[in-house]
């Protein structure tokens, strides 16, 4: 049996502050679109209801994939 001590490191890695803001804007725009998009479709105007809900849907794979890519850089 060997005595070594072994040692892990933590680094944290701090999102700057305009990266916040960026994340507050869209998820601000994502709650707008899903708004318009429940509006229209009560009202009947299917054509918009279509083109928000698709937006949003755009919006929301957008955001994942970039979480995603950011994500692994901090990791690092």
């Amino acid at each position: 049996m060997s005595t070594e001590k072994r040692t892990v490191n933590i680094a944290i890695a701090q999102r700057p502050w305009y990266e916040w803001v960026l994340w507050v804007i869209w998820l601000l725009v994502e709650v707008f679109l899903v708004q318009n998009a429940i509006a229209s479709s009560s009202e009947y105007e299917p054509r918009a209801a279509m083109i928000f809900w698709i937006t949003f849907a755009v919006l929301l794979i957008a955001g994942g994939v970039v979480w995603f890519l950011r994500r692994t850089r901090l990791i690092k």
